[in-house]
């Protein structure tokens, strides 16, 4: 096994997303077990700006989560004569192999790897393989996989990979497994809270507006209090639950939003059933969202402390940059909002809005609300393809899309623009990014 017979310095440069990070704190764990020296580093994206600033010389073992896949042409360049390990659930790129590469990414062997495995279940398989893995470390992959929503199973759950992982988490008694409504935070939050906070999916005039929340629950006859109490979401009874799903369900068809995502709101739900009720980890998709947060706002030793088990002053720390990190969404939500009807560029089959200078970490989260709020209207305009760009002061642009037509790999599509226009991009089918020269930025939106 790779990791047995390296046994020597080890640079693991990983994504900073909740599925980077997961993945990065179950390999630390490995490598600790091994007593393994490492040093890890997180980043955007194996940009060769990136990857030129990186220690590679200092190592002679380089493994890459969660990215990598698509570029390692360019990691065989910068980084020869080095045992390379990449663990990728991204396209790849043509292949390119030589002797001291191993590429774990299920894609090689047919699996359509974007839906059925995150990097961090993949992760966890190999610490499974490798050592009598923690069965601790299974809600962090499960956390990592649903950060990058790949609950794209009937009612919104985990297939494939992600979940086997999920039914072993549940046989060793660490997560628990419900069907019902898909409120963020239900088992902390006041029904209202939970309501306004739900994302995933977005409900129009709902999300983020407690006051349309309270005014929504009493105009279909469920009071949001018990007397001089705000109602907590597990209040609710079996009777109430099934009416405000039907409720939502119509209220969001009704505002356009499509029978398909409308009946996301009601689905499966994944618990860390030895988490504390009040804790923001206890419901695993908010788990990732907290994770996502950290990431977006550097806090990576917070994050990987979390998902060590650590809580006390680590928890308080997550509830401070998730305050932080709402704020900076909302701020950049709003000037969206105001660009809806002259976007930043269109293109026949695309449109991408901007968010202020040097944010290229907001630009993916705030590309899947967009893609979710301005879904219908933007269909109608025959647009496939809706992005969310920061100018960066280097130049370039970073652009985070999300595709509005199923038929469209995004990923594919971008990797394919990238090396007719030399620049950098790729992703999944349904989501792909691209860093880009300013002065490209308009002939790729003509492309796309």
């Amino acid at each position: 096994m790779y990791l047995r017979e390296a046994g020597e310095p080890t640079l693991v440069v990983s994504h900073y997303d909740a599925d980077g990070l997961s993945s990065a704190s179950i390999f630390a764990w490995v490598l600790l077990q091994l007593d393994v020296p490492f040093q890890l580093v997180f980043v955007e994206q194996t940009y060769p700006e990136t990857l030129e600033q990186l220690p590679f010389k200092d190592y002679p073992s380089i493994i890459f989560l969660d990215l990598g896949s698509g570029y390692k042409g360019l990691l065989r360049e910068l980084a020869p004569n080095k045992r390379i390990m990449i663990v990728d659930h991204h396209v790849p790129s043509t292949p390119d192999r030589w002797r001291q590469l191993v590429e774990v990414n299920p894609y090689l062997v047919g699996v359509e790897a974007s839906t059925q495995t995150s990097s961090s279940t993949l992760s966890y398989v190999i610490a499974s393989r490798t050592l009598n893995a923690d069965e601790r470390l299974i809600p962090v992959a499960i956390a990592g996989a649903l950060g990058d929503r790949l609950d794209v199973g009937e009612k919104s759950s985990l297939t494939g990979l992600n979940r086997e992982v999920l039914e072993e988490g549940k046989r060793k008694g660490v997560i628990g497994e419900t069907v019902s409504l898909r409120l963020f935070g239900s088992k902390r939050r006041i029904l209202v809270d939970a309501l306004a906070s739900t994302l995933d999916p977005y409900i129009p005039g709902l999300s983020g507006n407690p006051t349309a929340c309270i005014k929504f629950l009493e105009s279909i006859g469920i009071n949001p209090r018990d007397g001089d109490t705000a109602r907590q979401v597990g209040s609710l009874s079996h009777s109430e639950i099934k009416h405000l799903a039907s409720e939502l369900v119509k209220y969001m068809i009704s505002q356009g939003v499509n029978v398909k995502e409308a009946e996301k709101i009601f689905g499966y739900n994944y618990y860390l059933l030895r988490e504390a009720d009040s804790s923001p980890l206890k419901d695993l998709r908010e788990y990732a969202y907290v994770l996502n947060a950290l990431g977006r706002l550097d806090q990576y030793g917070t994050a990987l402390s979390l998902n060590f088990g650590h809580r006390g002053i680590f928890i308080v720390r997550a509830e401070e940059s998730i305050k932080e990190y709402r704020r900076i969404l909302a701020r950049q939500l709003s000037k969206i909002l105001e660009q809806k009807d002259s976007p930043f560029s269109s293109g026949q089959n695309s449109v991408v809005y901007l968010i202020d200078e040097d944010l290229p970490k907001i630009t993916g989260p705030v590309s899947s609300i967009i893609a979710s709020e301005f879904a219908n209207t933007l269909r109608a305009a025959g647009k496939k393809i809706v992005g969310v760009a920061s100018l960066l002061k280097s130049g370039k642009v970073k652009i985070s899309f999300r595709r509005l037509d199923e038929s469209i790999d995004l990923g594919s599509l971008l990797q394919k623009l990238a090396k007719e226009m030399n620049f950098t991009g790729g992703g999944h089918p349904a989501a792909g990014g691209a860093l880009v020269d300013e002065k490209l930025f308009g002939e790729l939106i003509k492309r796309l």
